[in-house]
């Protein structure tokens, strides 16, 4: 790691902002080192997983631009578990494959995200389906939940890129995600950027998980059938258990993350 000089940030953050950053997600940087060695069935301190995720932290915070209107975990949660999965392999004795390509290890940094998102898939089930649809029809709306799922996660990774071209190529999928009703963009944000629970969404909603976990899939449906038209479309309802907390966002004016970020991509 270079040294801590204010050249290293000049189009970002100054040196103690980037501190700063540092020490606010220290734990969140961590869990994501103890969630990678569970994957690998290691001690994510005796294994120095924590050192590669505190090093990275450490870089992202050197390099990160909050004028490109990215959070701060979207653009270093990627960087993150790659340097965690890349301790991981250290420890293992596993050495990288010269023939790995960007595009495979970033496939990698997806399922490892998925796991997350969906804890049924470590015990080699799927997400399961809370309509009263058994068999095939069950099992296509729990694997559209995955296919969405790592559309989002390469999406936000995408966005996280210093690259226009991969900007461009999710602009799609942000316009798509702007036009839904705010609880909805929300409920995605938090979850595929910021890597929050349904669970913890719904106990700062103060209501049942079920409610959120329901809210979710029905944005699942209707972001495949979205992407199946390739056009535009009527946003999503608000289920009636959501619907008074919407009414307050509105009420408050309350802008969408995806609305915020497909303006400040307008403006570059």
């Amino acid at each position: 790691m270079s040294e801590d000089t204010p050249q290293d940030n000049q189009e970002g953050l100054s040196i103690e902002e980037a501190n700063a950053l540092v020490e606010e997600h220290r734990g969140w940087a961590e869990s994501i080192a103890r969630s990678v060695a569970r994957g690998w069935n290691l001690d994510w301190q005796n294994d120095g997983l924590d050192g590669a995720a505190m090093e990275a932290l450490i870089f992202c915070s050197r390099r990160f631009n909050p004028e490109r209107g990215i959070p701060f975990r979207g653009y270093a949660r990627r960087r993150i578990h790659e340097a965690s999965t890349e301790a991981a392999r250290v420890s293992k004795g596993w050495t990288r494959s010269g023939s790995d390509t960007q595009f495979e290890r970033l496939a990698k940094e997806v399922s490892i995200e998925l796991f997350e998102l969906f804890p049924e898939l470590r015990s080699g089930a799927i997400p399961m389906s809370l309509d009263q649809e058994e068999g095939d029809k069950a099992m296509r709306a729990s694997i559209r939940q995955l296919l969405i799922g790592a559309t989002l996660v390469t999406t936000r990774q995408g966005l996280a890129s210093a690259s226009l071209d991969d900007i461009v190529d999710t602009k799609r999928m942000v316009t798509f995600l702007a036009h839904l009703e705010v609880i909805h963009q929300i409920i995605i944000w938090r979850m595929y950027w910021h890597g929050d629970s349904m669970r913890a969404i719904a106990s700062e909603w103060e209501m049942d998980e079920l409610n959120v976990i329901r809210e979710h899939k029905a944005l699942v449906d209707h972001l495949q059938r979205a992407i199946e038209k390739n056009s535009s479309f009527e946003p999503l309802k608000v289920r009636p258990a959501l619907r008074p907390l919407s009414i307050e966002m509105k009420q408050r004016k309350q802008a969408g993350p995806f609305t915020e970020l497909y303006a400040q991509g307008q403006k570059t």
